[in-house]
């Protein structure tokens, strides 16, 4: 069996602050990302794709509770799997909670954001995504979007 074309698209990252983060802000950079998984020989599974394009930023009051960024995507059901990873997160600013399989639950992405990560100086970190295939998928392709949320931990 030859696999044939497979698309996942992140067509724009959603921004979020939920009424408990007022003041705390979170961004998206190089939002529009798209992972393509190419043909796979017969008897072998496709590679997966990755993208490291884009760069999440953050900053929270002096005054706020530690916080947390989630994440989530709008495809209900999707064709291709897609995970996320929050990589290389500046030091004092969260920590990454790991490679996040996405759904429509909201998941942990960065926990521990500290009061007073300040505009002048912002959280950051890159986003890695990663789509992967079987040769049960079939072929098609998926577009997320994907939201981004800060709240309290």
């Amino acid at each position: 069996m030859k696999i044939a074309f497979h698309s996942v698209s992140v067509l724009a990252a959603t921004l979020l602050i939920s009424a408990a983060a007022r003041g705390a802000d979170v961004s998206v950079l190089n939002g529009d990302v798209d992972l393509t998984i190419s043909s796979a020989p017969a008897g072998q599974q496709p590679a997966s794709a990755t993208n490291e394009a884009c760069q999440l930023q953050w900053t929270t009051l002096v005054v706020d509770a530690t916080k947390k960024i989630t994440v989530e995507t709008n495809v209900a059901v999707a064709s291709f799997a897609l995970t996320v990873n929050a990589v290389n997160v500046s030091p004092g600013d969260g920590t990454s909670a790991g490679q996040v399989t996405l759904s429509t639950t909201a998941e942990d992405l960065v926990v521990d954001v500290p009061a007073g990560v300040l505009v002048s100086s912002p959280g950051t970190c890159t986003l890695r995504y990663r789509a992967t295939a079987s040769a049960a998928n079939g072929t098609g392709s998926d577009a997320h979007t994907v939201t981004f949320t800060i709240v309290d931990q």
